[in-house]
C-alpha cells in the first residue's frame, strides 16, 4: 500500500529533522530546541546586546529555548517575561504567562509582571499556523509581526531593540519601511540555524526613537 501524501512529507520532515546538525547540537548540549542557536548567534555574531540586569520579553516563548539563553544573559537581577498560547516549562529567572499577548487579558498579565518596568529588549519567534495558502500565511505572519511592533512601541524604554521572525513576501517592505520609522536601525538576518529551505529570517530593529 502506498504511503499517502501527508505520510510521505511526514516521514521526510522526521529524516531531515532527526539529521539536523543543530537539532543533534541541541540534543548533545541539553538545550529545549534548535531555535536557541538562532538566538545565540545574533547575540554573537550579530551585535545583539543582552546584559544582565535587564528586562526581555519574549513573544511566544514555549518551548522555552530562547527564554534560557535570555534568562542566563539577564541574570537573577534580570527579568524575563515569556508569553505563549502554549503551556511551558519552567525556565529559573522567567516568569511565564500562559495567554494571548494580543488579546486585553494577556497583556494587563505581562503589564502586572512588568510593575512599571521598561523593556530594553522585545523578542518574537512566533509564525502563523502554516495553511499552506502562501499569500494567507505571509499576511497572518505580517499581521503577527505589526502587533509585536505596537507591543515594542508601548513598552521598550528609548534606545531599546526588537528582534522578530518574518517572512518575505507581501507586505513585507511595507513594515520594514515602518519599523525604520521608529528604529534607528533594522537588519536583515538569516542565521545558519535556519534551514536555508525555510522562508523566515529575522529582523533586529534598534535604538527606539
Amino acid at each position: 500500500m502506498k504511503k499517502s501524501k501527508q505520510a510521505r512529507k511526514t516521514s521526510v520532515w522526521f529524516q531531515r529533522h532527526a539529521h539536523d546538525p543543530h537539532v543533534r547540537q541541541a540534543q548533545r548540549e541539553g538545550k529545549r530546541s534548535r531555535a536557541a542557536f538562532k538566538l545565540t548567534e545574533i547575540m554573537e555574531q550579530h551585535g545583539l546586546q543582552v546584559r544582565k540586569g535587564q528586562v526581555v520579553v519574549d513573544l511566544g516563548c514555549a518551548p522555552g529555548s530562547w527564554s534560557v539563553e535570555l534568562a542566563r544573559a539577564v541574570g537573577a537581577e534580570g527579568l524575563v517575561i515569556g508569553v505563549d498560547l502554549l503551556p511551558m516549562k519552567a525556565v529559573e529567572w522567567v516568569h511565564v504567562i500562559q495567554g494571548d499577548f494580543n488579546h486585553e487579558e494577556g497583556q494587563k498579565l505581562m503589564v502586572n509582571a512588568l510593575a512599571g518596568r521598561k523593556v530594553d529588549l522585545v523578542v518574537s519567534d512566533m509564525a502563523p499556523e502554516i495553511s499552506g495558502n502562501k499569500l494567507v500565511d505571509q499576511m497572518r505572519m505580517i499581521g503577527l509581526n505589526e502587533v509585536s511592533l505596537y507591543f515594542a512601541q508601548q513598552h521598550l524604554r528609548k534606545g531599546g531593540s526588537l528582534l522578530l521572525k518574518s517572512f518575505m513576501g507581501e507586505g513585507y517592505d511595507e513594515f520594514r519601511r515602518t519599523l525604520g520609522q521608529s528604529f534607528q536601525r533594522v537588519r536583515h538576518i538569516k542565521p545558519a540555524a535556519s534551514r536555508s529551505s525555510s522562508p523566515e529570517f529575522f529582523l533586529l530593529a534598534e535604538g527606539l526613537t
